[in-house]
């Protein structure tokens, strides 16, 4: 005996859309997190580390490395360190910091070095972020 589906009286009726929109909702998560993010940024200034010297090697320093592994709230998974806390590396030296912890500990010192090459070069707002950045790395060497 073969049976029949059912018929239903009323059809039915969504209370709301079936189609999903996830994609919207992530992109305003993404706008509200660059609005909150208030790192200091400064395109002028990677140009002028990527003019110095390579801070290990000595050699020409082409790639702006920001601080890692430092524990000091500077960067984590998916942020970045402000501008103000990058020093000139070259690849191989940026792909070896990133690899050994005895090398990111070095970080402090080159930090530094730029620093004081930046704030010779730079003055107002950009000057103060300078100087701000290594207020900041003196503090967390005591």
């Amino acid at each position: 005996m073969k049976r029949t589906a059912l018929a239903r009286k009323t059809p039915l009726k969504a209370k709301k859309s079936m189609a999903r929109k996830p994609l919207a909702k992530r992109r305003k998560k993404a706008q509200s997190a660059k609005q909150k993010d208030c790192r200091w940024r400064s395109e002028q200034y990677l140009a002028f580390i990527r003019s110095l010297p390579c801070c290990n090697c000595l050699g020409p320093g082409r790639d702006p490395h920001h601080v890692i592994g430092l524990h000091w709230g500077l960067s984590g998974q998916g942020l970045t360190a402000p501008d103000s806390f990058a020093m000139s590396l070259c690849r191989a030296c940026h792909d070896a910091v990133h690899r050994s912890p005895e090398l990111q500990q070095m970080q402090p010192a080159w930090l530094r070095t730029t620093l004081r090459a930046g704030l010779n070069q730079f003055t107002g707002a950009d000057a103060e972020a300078l100087l701000h950045a290594l207020a900041f790395l003196e503090a967390q060497e005591q």
